[in-house]
């Protein structure tokens, strides 16, 4: 009979539960703990930097309110003055007199020259314009009534006037300044200044900052913006409108109110400033894709004119730097309150650790027993190991004796090269001797003893050169103490040239200079530099025996802090088998008899001795090109 199969127990969800909760619940408290204090923090920040940019605005704006006092009562006083003329109290006492009339004009005209003026004109004691600066003009005032203003009003009641608004023949808006003429102690007439305001809305406009004056009423008067002027503050009740259209001070400008998108006023009712947000409509100039833009409105009263001017703060900054400080502050607290959860957790683990620690003690002690068993096997392994140690010591004795032995034979090896590179070398100076004395020779018999000297004084350089050839030997013995000096890079080129002048001739090739740089010269020794070029240009003849074409090129250069002479031949180029073993000492292509391997090896050794490089590559044209890099001497000689 078959037992029955014992069923699979199902997994309790409960415990997952309980885990998932008991792991989510520090993170929701994280996270309340975190929303609570970065909102709380953030409100707190934010008061703080309204506050210091409400202060900063009101320094602003008292900035700003000294330049507008200052722009107005500049010509306060030239109502005045122009009162106190002659021609003009005449015109007044003989109001028909049209030569005294056109004085006067011309008068006024000369007074407004300054472009802040915008027109000067004097009224009778009827309101009636008997002269203007604009006389010439076709919205002359001449003629012109302007006795319903205000400005004429107070001039006539013995007060000076002042008063903003548009003018009625021009349709411009500016300051008006008046002032009462007196003829034998009495007011006969008034002279009336308008100033021009454009310029200080255009400094407000380039400043940055938005700025607008309200009068009396609550409308703007002068703005940054443009299509803020001529609107309302607040509402205006009938009897204002009806006071306004009365004397026309604003024509007939609509004077919509100015809201924030929150439907209330930029102001408060009692002139105090408040947070508040305005559409790109309302700031063409700040907000042109229409977002609405947070700002801080301040005030500061103007008595005298009973006026008030208002700035606009950018709120944007300031809730960033509070949005920031907010966040750090939270995530300092964060951080703070991670630290002191993971000491907790560290503690625990702590505790855990200790009791396994104590645990494996215990297995520790059973597995010294079984230790002890296999202590005797590893005594004997041991001397075993010791016998070993002692043979390989002998080993690594004889290995040394060894390498020693290898490294002498190595340094007599060297001496062999050189001494066979210097045997190399003198046999270039050795063939210019001898063509240099047939020629001497030659030139004594024919009678040119000028000629002859020139040939003994190169035979004397050449044996000079011998000389130093012999006396590179140590060079190549052991690191050369010498000091580099400025050498011209021409002259050392004309001399190695002159010592492979015969086999030139001999193989019929011809030779081009090009010096890109004149008076190139670079850091080295001379007899070596020579012997580098000789061996390069040997080699480079050798390579041309039986080409179409042989010419060697001898280019030099600067390229950054070095100097570069660079070599090239016509003939079959180096074979790609050969460039491994191309300045290996005692490697050579040519045949038995024709040279021993050491003109590369060598020359390579003396350009890095001269702290330089020497580098070769086939020519895209054909042939070999060999590149000597030697750092300049500039400003050495």
């Amino acid at each position: 009979m078959l037992g029955t199969a014992t069923p699979r127990r199902a997994l309790d969800p409960m415990p997952l539960t309980r885990a998932a909760y008991r792991f989510l619940q520090p993170l929701l408290v994280l996270g309340l703990l975190a929303v609570v204090l970065g909102v709380a923090s953030y409100q707190a920040f934010l008061s703080r930097e309204v506050t210091q940019l409400a202060e900063f605005s009101q320094l602003r704006l008292e900035f700003y309110r000294r330049t507008l006092a200052q722009t107005l009562e500049e010509f306060r006083l030239l109502p005045n003055v122009i009162g106190l003329d002659g021609r003009v109290r005449g015109l007044l006492a003989q109001a028909q007199d049209g030569e005294q009339a056109a004085a006067v004009n011309r008068y006024l005209e000369e007074v407004s020259q300054d472009p802040v003026i915008h027109v000067t004109y004097l009224l009778d004691a009827g309101g009636k314009v008997l002269a203007a600066s604009n006389w010439r003009e076709s919205t002359s005032f001449v003629g012109k009534n302007y006795g319903f203003r205000p400005y004429f009003h107070d001039a006539m009641a013995g007060r000076p006037g002042r008063f903003f608004g548009v003018g009625v023949t021009t349709l411009e808006a500016g300051y008006f300044l008046s002032a009462p003429v007196y003829v034998d102690g009495v007011i006969t007439g008034v002279a009336v200044v308008k100033i021009r305001l454009d310029a200080l809305e255009d400094a407000w406009r380039r400043s940055g900052d938005l700025l607008l004056v309200a009068d009396r009423l609550g409308v703007v008067v002068l703005a940054s913006s443009p299509s803020w002027k001529f609107r309302s503050l607040f509402p205006l009740g009938g009897a204002d409108r009806e006071a306004l259209a009365r004397t026309r001070q604003y024509l007939d400008a609509d004077l919509a109110l100015l809201l924030a998108t929150d439907g209330k006023p930029i102001l408060n009712a009692d002139g105090s400033g408040r947070r508040l947000e305005l559409t790109g409509r309302a700031l063409p100039f700040v907000a042109a894709d229409g977002k609405a833009q947070a700002l801080l409105s301040e005030s500061i009263a103007l008595p005298d004119y009973d006026w008030r001017l208002i700035i606009l703060a950018d709120l944007t900054d300031a809730r960033k730097l509070a949005l920031v400080m907010a966040a750090a502050l939270t995530l300092a607290v964060l951080l703070l309150v991670m630290a002191i959860g993971l000491w907790h957790t560290r503690r625990r683990r702590t505790q855990e650790r200790r009791a396994a620690r104590a645990a494996l003690e215990r297995v520790q002690a059973d597995l010294e027993a079984r230790i002890a068993e296999r202590t005797a096997e590893l005594v004997t392994a041991n001397r075993t190991l010791e016998e070993r140690v002692g043979a390989l010591k002998d080993a690594e004795q004889i290995l040394t004796r060894t390498r020693d032995t290898a490294v002498q034979a190595g340094k007599l090896a060297v001496l062999g090269q050189m001494a066979a590179g210097v045997t190399h070398e003198l046999n270039q100076p050795l063939a210019a001797l001898t063509t240099l004395a047939d020629n001497a020779r030659r030139f004594i018999e024919r009678d040119k003893p000028e000629a002859a000297a020139e040939n003994l004084g190169h035979i004397a350089r050449v044996a000079q050169r011998m000389g130093r050839i012999v006396a590179q030997l140590k060079t190549f013995s052991r690191k050369s103490a010498d000091t580099l000096v400025p050498v011209d890079v021409a002259d050392a080129i004309d001399n190695a040239l002159l010592l492979v002048e015969s086999r030139r001739q001999g193989a019929d090739v011809t030779v081009t200079v090009r010096h890109a740089t004149a008076g190139l010269a670079v850091k080295a020794d001379i007899t070596r530099l020579e012997q580098v070029i000789v061996n390069l240009a040997v080699n480079a003849i050798d390579a041309m025996e039986g080409a179409a074409a042989r010419e060697l090129s001898i280019d030099t250069r600067i390229e950054g802090a070095e100097g570069i002479i660079r070599l090239r031949d016509t003939g079959g180029g180096i074979d790609p088998q050969v460039w491994p073993h191309l300045f290996e000492p005692f490697f050579t292509t040519k045949p038995v008899g024709k040279g021993l391997g050491l003109g590369l090896a060598i020359s390579r050794l003396i350009a890095e001795s001269l702290q330089g490089s020497l580098t070769a590559a086939n020519d895209d044209g054909g042939g070999a090109c060999f590149e000597l890099r030697l750092p300049l001497a500039r400003g050495e000689f």
